[in-house]
C-alpha cells in the first residue's frame, strides 16, 4: 500500500501532537504529505454567523471567525515546525462535528491513512463522553492508526 496523503486531526492535546509527529514520521518514510485539521464544534443551536464581541470593547465578530482564528495560527505554527524536518504539510479548519467533519476531509483530499491520537478514556468517562477516535475507526473506509501519549 502506498500512502500519499496522511490526515491528521488535531485538538489541540498532547494526544494529538504525538500523532503529528508519529505522522511526520510516517511520510518522511513514505514520502507522504501531511493535511493537519481542526474541527471546531459549536454549541447546539447556535449558528456559525451569530455576532459576539470576543473582549471587553471589541468589535463584533461571527461565531465563526472566533472559533477558527486561534485554529488556524495553532495548525500554521505546527504545519511551519513539521515542514521544517522535510515533509509537505496543508492545513484546514472547519466547522462541524469532529467525526463527521473529519471522514468528510478525509475523501475530500483523497487521504490513504489517518493518524489520530486517543485520549485513553475508559469505563463510565468513555461511555459518557464518546470517543471522536473510536468513532472514526469504526466509519473509516481507509486505515486509521491510533497512538497515546506514552506515560
Amino acid at each position: 500500500m502506498t500512502w500519499r496523503t496522511i490526515l491528521v486531526p488535531h485538538d489541540f492535546s498532547s494526544g494529538a501532537n504525538h500523532a503529528a509527529a508519529l505522522a511526520r514520521d510516517v511520510a518522511l518514510q513514505v514520502g507522504a504529505k501531511l493535511v493537519l485539521l481542526h474541527v471546531a464544534e459549536l454549541p447546539s443551536g447556535v449558528g456559525a454567523d451569530t455576532a459576539i464581541v470576543p473582549e471587553v470593547g471589541g468589535a463584533p465578530i461571527s461565531l465563526r471567525e472566533y472559533a477558527t482564528s486561534s485554529a488556524i495560527a495553532h495548525l500554521a505554527d505546527l504545519a511551519a515546525r513539521l515542514g521544517k524536518d522535510g515533509v509537505a504539510v496543508t492545513t484546514s479548519v472547519t466547522i462541524g462535528r469532529p467525526v463527521d467533519e473529519i471522514l468528510a476531509t478525509a475523501a475530500e483530499v483523497q487521504a490513504d491513512l489517518i493518524v489520530m491520537g486517543t485520549h485513553g478514556r475508559r469505563g463510565l468517562q468513555l461511555l459518557v463522553t464518546g470517543s471522536v477516535t473510536e468513532r472514526v475507526v469504526r466509519s473509516s473506509s481507509i486505515p486509521v492508526l491510533t497512538t497515546r501519549v506514552p506515560e
